[in-house]
């Protein structure tokens, strides 16, 4: 008896893990089913920012993941982000100053990781 709920278990297990992994595949490795389609077009004008910072994504594996990293800066005043998946990084273009803290928590808060962040002055 107890062999034939640990056999039931088990197949309830693999059950689940295949939906889940077919998911995935469906709709990319964060499973947004596009729901986080990209942020309006630019509201900076790219030709008076100051600052650009190139950030090192860790985590950001799909057009879904950078779609998230590039509205979750594009959301915000002052700020254009632009995230590429397949390089694993984001630039975001600032007419001010921006903390690294503030890039820091923007893409923890979506689940990712700051490996590194590049300032440049323009």
């Amino acid at each position: 008896m107890a062999t034939a709920i640990i056999i039931i278990l088990l197949i309830l297990i693999c059950i689940f893990s295949v939906k889940s992994y077919m998911k995935k595949l469906a709709h990319g490795c964060c499973g947004t089913e596009g729901d986080d389609e990209k942020a309006s077009e630019t509201k900076v004008d790219l030709s008076e920012c100051k600052y650009k910072y190139t950030v090192k994504v860790g985590g950001m594996s799909c057009k879904n993941c950078a779609a998230k990293i590039e509205n979750a800066f594009n959301r915000k005043d002052g700020l254009y982000a632009k995230a590429d998946f397949k390089s694993g990084t984001a630039e975001i273009y600032s007419n001010a100053d921006v903390s690294e803290f503030t890039i820091r928590q923007t893409v923890v808060g979506f689940g990712y990781s700051v490996e590194e962040i590049e300032k440049n002055n323009f």
